[in-house]
């Protein structure tokens, strides 16, 4: 896959014309990790957009657990993109993995020059969100669920 196809097949592309796409390959970057690399890690004050392209990774705690994972057109650093704040999570690539960089500076000049572009590009950006929030919201329902469970189990 090239630097491209994988920002046209990603979530962040939906709805962009085939110009707007061009304003996003000129300022797109390719990067390489293996297995095991860090792609992003929690607290650090990078805010670049990546898009992983190939291969696949997983969002982990601080402990080392792992709460997600992240496929090909999956954006990650979206959050520090958006609010400016330190990094809310560390990735790691489970596999060898491609990914597109886009540099925070370039990507925001981008869109407060190109208002239809940053409108589109920014409402892929809360499709994800919406969608990581639901899944976390899933999960935290399993587990004060199995919390009840213990805690009626233990009071038997």
């Amino acid at each position: 896959m090239d630097l491209k196809e994988a920002i046209r097949s990603s979530y962040l592309a939906q709805g962009l014309s085939d110009a707007q796409l061009a304003s996003l390959f000129a300022l797109a970057e390719w990067q390489s990790f293996k297995a095991g690399d860090e792609i992003l890690h929690q607290f650090d004050d990078s805010h670049d957009l990546m898009i992983l392209a190939t291969g696949a990774a997983n969002v982990i705690t601080l402990i080392g657990e792992t709460i997600g994972v992240i496929k090909p057109g999956m954006p990650m650093g979206e959050v520090s993109l958006l609010d400016s704040k330190l990094r809310s999570g560390t990735v790691v690539a489970r596999e060898a993995c491609d990914v597109v960089v886009f540099s925070a500076d370039p990507l925001m000049k981008l869109l407060l020059t190109s208002p239809d572009l940053a409108a589109t590009f920014f409402l892929n950006i809360s499709r994800v969100l919406c969608a990581r929030l639901r899944s976390a919201n899933q999960y935290l329902d399993v587990l004060m669920a199995l919390e009840e469970s213990e805690a009626g189990s233990s009071n038997s």
